[in-house]
């Protein structure tokens, strides 16, 4: 086990090349005023120190704050604020050195409160001793506490913890650390730094051209009433080969909208003997169910099993490969709106108006290639009626 853990470590902590990338927009975590207190509580040189930082060597948590510590002392949470307002950072990163800060500082009340010796049943000593090894080689702390989290496998560890530190597995200060992170959900987190650092270090060597994507509030922001940004919950919810199949899906999309033509052919005995040519509006309904015929049958995937993709995960997955731009992303979302049958004309109308306002074909990206179509759907979002037109003599 503890030769299993030290391979992972490592593995982690090879050397990475910087993100460079700028996937986001305004941050999901804080405001203009959280900006602005945190440029007022930084000195000058403090800010400007933080910009010379060096991000991209470090992969582990617990060893960026300390570098940060020694340019920002007692205000690491301004530090990450500022670091996040220049894109310096992401939500991610700057997600996860937030859950690792309490954990990080020493509080003056460790030293004097003690936990209580609790009834543990099938209290996992070997777990312990797994950590304590791993902590004397000085591994990342983060990964060897969310590997002790995993193997303790509960929801709510922190009977485990208060019962090693009386069993002298682990020491006080060790103990706050390590229950701190799990007072701020950190074990529940899907990945570490090393791992989402990694993850984006891949993801940049299949798509090179997500280097020169340009941020947008539409991938940064909460989507619906989530406390996550679309990207946060895209990387939350699936690994990179989940992405890059979903990513792949839009792109068949794409195809489709942005095709000359759309032809059904009927096939008897190998031969073609009709050709059915849809119009603009047929073609653009027809990407958007078949879209929606692919949603459904990802369940149907080993790759997918026991998960609900959604139409926004597309999206963002598109997003995060730099197949489309963030303009293009809204255009995108408007498939989805215009064609779901869960959604009212009136509230699909809403949308279109929130979207590109009255004058929605200046709106639409004209890197998108489909202003015709779009156009179209655009009259029929802004007509008054309330209920769907008629549609006998269309096929879809």
């Amino acid at each position: 086990m503890k030769n299993h853990l030290l391979i992972f470590i490592l593995s982690l902590n090879m050397s990475f090349q910087a993100c460079g990338l700028n996937l986001a927009g305004e941050s999901a975590y804080f405001d203009k005023k959280d900006i602005a207190k945190a440029q007022a509580e930084l000195s000058s040189q403090e800010q400007a120190l933080l910009d010379e930082v060096e991000l991209s060597s470090r992969t582990c948590e617990y060893e960026l704050l300390e570098d940060l510590n020694q340019f920002a002392q007692g205000k690491l949470k301004e530090a990450l604020v500022y670091l996040r307002s220049n894109s310096r950072i992401d939500d991610t990163q700057y997600r996860l050195l937030l859950r690792t800060l309490r954990s990080f500082e020493i509080s003056k009340l460790e030293k004097h409160l003690s936990p209580f010796n609790p009834i543990v049943k099938n209290f996992k000593a070997q777990t312990f001793e797994n950590f304590q090894r791993a902590q004397q080689r000085g591994l990342c702390f983060n990964a060897i506490a969310k590997n002790l989290f995993k193997e303790l496998g509960e929801k709510k560890p922190t009977k485990f913890l208060k019962k090693a530190y009386h069993k002298n597995l682990i020491d006080k200060r060790t103990y706050w650390m390590l229950k701190r992170l799990v007072q701020e959900d950190y074990h529940l987190e899907p990945q570490i730094l090393a791992e989402y650092l990694k993850e984006q270090n891949f993801l940049t060597r299949q798509f090179p051209e997500r280097l020169n994507i340009q941020k947008t509030n539409y991938i940064s922001g909460r989507r619906d009433k989530s406390k996550v940004s679309r990207r946060e919950a895209l990387l939350a919810k699936y690994n990179q080969f989940q992405i890059i199949y979903l990513s792949g899906m839009t792109q068949r999309l794409l195809n489709r909208l942005n095709a000359d033509e759309v032809i059904i052919n009927v096939m008897i005995d190998d031969e073609s003997v009709e050709e059915i040519i849809l119009d603009p509006m047929e073609q653009y309904r027809f990407a958007a169910k078949m879209v929606r015929k692919e949603l459904g049958d990802l369940q149907m995937m080993n790759l997918f099993e026991g998960t609900n993709v959604g139409f926004e995960d597309l999206l963002a997955a598109a997003f995060e490969t730099g197949l489309v731009s963030g303009g293009d992303l809204s255009t995108l979302a408007l498939v989805d709106d215009v064609w779901n049958p869960e959604l009212t004309k009136t509230e699909k109308r809403k949308r279109f108006i929130r979207r590109y306002g009255t004058i929605f074909v200046a709106a639409i990206p004209t890197t998108f290639y489909f202003v015709k179509v779009l156009s179209l759907v655009g009259i029929e979002m802004l007509t008054e009626t309330k209920q769907e037109p008629q549609r006998d003599h269309s096929i879809f």
